[in-house]
């Protein structure tokens, strides 16, 4: 007999319906409502449940399947709840709904660590000709981070709205994390390997010197160069006369000497 019903389903499948309806209750927790309808007024059918979850969803947030199984669809890498061999009366509905946790909120915590991040970078590049562009990441940040707390507590709006908005905030947050480790790789660039208590202590400047200093600096090491020529110069003077001095007379003398014996030699 169901073997009968499931070909007769088959062959009128388009009278199967299963409908997701989500988010009954705004609470920590949200159930999905399933609904598996059998649509003809005469026909008892088999009638196929396959409803893939939120992609966010791993088992452990499952808190309750509401009588269906779980399975994995690896293609899809989704996990979906179903129950086969179901069969519904005619006009006859059932209702299935899956209790999940809340996971479709960014913690508190990640949101201050962030913050935590720029003051850092606030600090460390006071004075310097990148602050203005921390600064503005600074006020950007701040505006987004409170406008995800804002969205992520309106109960306002719907619970497919929500899981939207949860993933509008995610993708916004990651882009301003990436600016913030650029920011960070630059600071460690310029001043070696970042470390909390150093940029907590220290204040890194990046201004570069001006032509006038750097001119300056120029002249300087010339000048210096020059006199220490000098110096050189003379020493090696006096060095030579000194020497030219002391190889003079000992010629006099030398030649005096011989001079002498010659002229005693004659008188003889």
């Amino acid at each position: 007999m169901i073997s009968c019903l499931y070909k007769k389903s088959v062959l009128i499948s388009l009278f199967i319906v299963t409908v997701l309806l989500p988010f009954l209750l705004w609470a920590d927790n949200l159930r999905f409502r399933i609904v598996a309808i059998n649509p003809s007024q005469v026909r008892t059918q088999l009638v196929p449940v396959k409803v893939y979850l939120p992609e966010e969803v791993k088992p452990d947030d499952i808190i309750d399947l509401g009588g269906l199984n779980l399975e994995f669809d690896s293609q899809k890498s989704l996990y979906y709840v179903y129950k086969d061999g179901m069969v519904l009366k005619p006009r006859e509905t059932r209702v299935f709904e899956v209790e999940i946790k809340d996971i479709w909120i960014i913690p508190q915590d990640e949101l201050e660590a962030v913050k935590k991040r720029i003051d850092k970078l606030l600090l460390a590049f006071k004075g310097s000709s990148h602050y203005d562009e921390v600064e503005s990441l600074s006020k950007r940040a701040n505006s987004l981070i409170s406008e995800i707390v804002n969205s992520q507590n309106d109960e306002t709006i719907s619970r497919s709205q929500h899981i939207g908005v949860y993933r509008t905030n995610v993708k916004s947050l990651a882009r301003l994390k990436d600016e913030i480790s650029d920011l960070e790789k630059l600071l460690e660039t310029e001043s070696g390997p970042l470390s909390p208590d150093i940029l907590t202590k220290t204040k890194f400047k990046t201004l570069s010197p001006t032509k006038t200093a750097t001119w300056i600096v120029i002249f300087s090491i010339i000048i210096f160069i020059g006199l220490l020529s000098l110096v050189f110069f003379f020493t090696w003077y006096r060095s030579s006369r000194a020497t030219h001095d002391i190889i003079s007379e000992a010629r006099k003398i030398s030649f005096g000497e011989e001079e002498s014996q010659e002229s005693t030699s004659i008188k003889e």
